[in-house]
């Protein structure tokens, strides 16, 4: 599911190869806060494909003789990008596991939907974290040193996450959501290059609207 979702949001910024795919994902650096790993997204890439959440808009010749294809998202697709983003902020789960490749699109979800989730995740979590406290209490007695801080780091963790979505709520409440200042960094290479396929995006800067629009970007 991450992968599709990382696929499917890099889309919304324009007409890529796989290539370009990976490339911006490996800028964002997406393998260290995810479980995705960018080498597996070809294969991700032709089942969407398969299922028309994108769909082929032109091949190219490469330096080296082969051909490479340049991808669209549909309006399946980005229907599908829709309900997987959302479908993030209802996992179970740490924010570790659960949110951090959503947030790269957040500019790009339904606000008061997630305003919505986001409440009844903190909700999960404040009762996660009063059921634990009597469990803590009857077992202090007899609990091993290890078990003792595992109890402890669960504690911990949840209340960290807790907070954490409470300041991600004030944001998205007040709409204080943005992408990136330059989107367009995403397409250069580690050393610097701008290497990003010409006319494949275009020119301007992100901002929350309805991705389900084909015109939702705003030109400088």
């Amino acid at each position: 599911m991450k992968a599709r979702l990382l696929i499917l949001g890099v889309l919304h910024r324009g007409n890529f190869h796989p290539y370009e795919i990976k490339r911006r994902l490996e800028n964002a650096m997406v393998e260290c806060y995810t479980d995705v790993d960018v080498g597996t997204l070809y294969y991700a890439i032709r089942q969407l494909e398969k299922e028309g959440q994108i769909s082929a808009v032109s091949r190219e010749q490469v330096s080296r003789g082969g051909m490479r294809t340049i991808y669209k998202i549909t309006s399946k697709g980005r229907t599908e990008f829709r309900e997987l983003l959302h479908r993030q902020f209802e996992e179970a789960g740490p924010v570790s596991q659960t949110l951090y490749g959503a947030l790269l699109f957040l500019h790009l979800s339904d606000l008061v939907a997630i305003q919505d989730l986001i409440q009844q995740r903190i909700a999960r979590l404040d009762e996660s974290i009063t059921k634990l406290v009597p469990i803590r209490k009857e077992l202090r007695a007899v609990i091993s040193t290890g078990g003792d801080h595992l109890l402890r780091h669960l504690d911990l963790q949840r209340r960290l996450d807790r907070d954490w979505l409470k300041g991600l709520l004030v944001d998205v409440k007040a709409g204080r959501v943005r992408d990136v200042a330059n989107p367009e960094r995403l397409a250069t290479d580690p050393d610097g290059n701008d290497r990003k396929h010409k006319g494949a995006e275009t020119p301007g800067m992100w901002k929350h609207t309805d991705p389900s629009r084909a015109d939702s970007t705003v030109k400088r």
